[in-house]
């Protein structure tokens, strides 16, 4: 269970509601949480959150989640209950694993078509890098999602808590680009695999 403070020192309490445990901080005004640096209260959040997630599988909040008042929230847990229960049994044994890779910027930057090749050649690299690292990953990737972001790609691996460090491992093994670089973080609550009904 948890026992750190939570955003701005606001006490973390926790509701047992049809079947589920959330974790909370009340306050009579968001003031407290959404003045002053931000980062550093998304910061405190995610703590929280990691604190919890070491010791089994969440379901997380993005910051903030803020709900009016306890009757609120009962009523949320109740409304979405059985959906939540579906995602943590269904997830219970899994993590996430981030990997950020971005292109490395070429200098002096040239114009025109010789611009537009160089950035075609670029996007083919990250491409195949990323399929090698899908690949490489196998079976101890259960699921893999990817997005887009400013200059190369996120992905994100499903994988089982027990086979993080083989996983690890076999990330180290994939030969870099040397216009590429790479950076692989957590384990992670397992975000973006949880499709949400509307």
């Amino acid at each position: 269970m948890h026992s750190q403070p939570g955003v701005a020192g606001s006490l973390v309490s926790h509701l047992e509601r049809s079947g589920l445990t959330i974790f909370f901080s009340e306050n009579p005004t968001t003031d407290l949480w959404l003045k002053g640096p931000l980062s550093k209260s998304v910061n405190e959040f995610h703590r929280v959150q990691q604190e919890i997630f070491r010791g089994t599988g969440i379901i997380p909040f993005r910051f903030p989640t803020i709900l009016e008042d306890g009757d609120k929230l009962r009523a949320h847990l109740e409304e979405r209950s059985g959906e939540y229960i579906n995602l943590l049994a269904r997830f219970a044994n899994f993590v996430q694993i981030d990997i950020t890779v971005t292109q490395t910027a070429s200098s002096p930057r040239p114009s025109g078509a010789d611009y537009l090749r160089e950035r075609q050649n670029r996007n083919r690299t990250l491409d195949e890098f990323t399929t090698q690292l899908r690949s490489e990953a196998g079976t101890l990737a259960k699921d893999w999602r990817q997005r887009s972001i400013a200059n190369g790609l996120r992905c994100f691996a499903l994988v089982e808590r027990k086979q993080v460090q083989e996983f690890n491992e076999r990330m180290k093994t994939v030969s870099m680009p040397s216009q590429l670089s790479a950076r692989v973080s957590g384990p992670w609550p397992v975000a973006e695999f949880l499709d949400f009904k509307s």
